[in-house]
């Protein structure tokens, strides 16, 4: 289990945000619609729909435009934290989990489990329900796991997202971070040495 505090989660934290940026106008985002035009939708990270739900319950407030815009490093890590416990990060392989909270990150909890059964099924362990792929993640081979997990993420972001028009300009920006991130937090890299 991977707490706030390690070094691990720092890293990923870091990982995150480095190809985050800080804020984003950009009108071909789907989080565009969270703002009226011309505004800043997201801001490390998250969006302004997401900060409009979340905030509140993360201590971060006035939940307002302004704060918003002054959100920090540390306050993005909370609601990165929050995605890793919705994925129920700390039942799963460090690996794994970092995997999902980063597939959470961008596209839902949702979609981060369906990548996960779809990794078992490849790798002869088919599942039905989330529950069922936690248990048969933890009694897999992790380096196998993740390698198919990031293959299944990666086919997701080409395919089904590189499709579409609307997001084709983004797919090579999120192929190039989904292969960092793939070097640096697969189970045998020299970062799980870390202490």
């Amino acid at each position: 289990m991977i707490e706030a505090t390690d070094n691990k989660w720092s890293s990923f934290i870091a990982h995150i945000l480095k190809w985050e940026g800080k804020q984003s106008k950009d009108p071909r985002d789907t989080a565009a619609k969270c703002v009226s035009a011309g505004q800043v939708h997201t801001n490390r990270g998250v969006t302004f729909c997401t900060f409009k739900t979340m905030a509140a319950g993360l201590g971060i407030t006035p939940v307002t435009y302004q704060r918003f815009l002054q959100l920090t490093d540390a306050e993005a890590a909370r609601f990165i934290y929050r995605y890793y416990n919705d994925v129920n990060g700390s039942r799963l392989p460090d690996s794994i989990a970092l995997a999902m909270t980063e597939a959470a990150w961008g596209s839902g909890s949702t979609r981060a489990y369906r990548h996960l059964r779809d990794a078992l099924t490849d790798l002869g362990r088919p599942v039905t329900t989330n529950a069922q792929a936690i248990t048969a993640a933890n009694a897999v081979d992790t380096s196998r796991l993740f390698k198919a997990y990031q293959d299944r993420r990666k086919q997701y972001l080409q395919t089904t997202l590189g499709s579409q028009p609307r997001y084709a300009v983004f797919v090579r920006g999120w192929i190039n971070r989904l292969n960092e991130f793939s070097n640096k937090f697969n189970p045998f890299s020299l970062f799980w040495a870390l202490p």
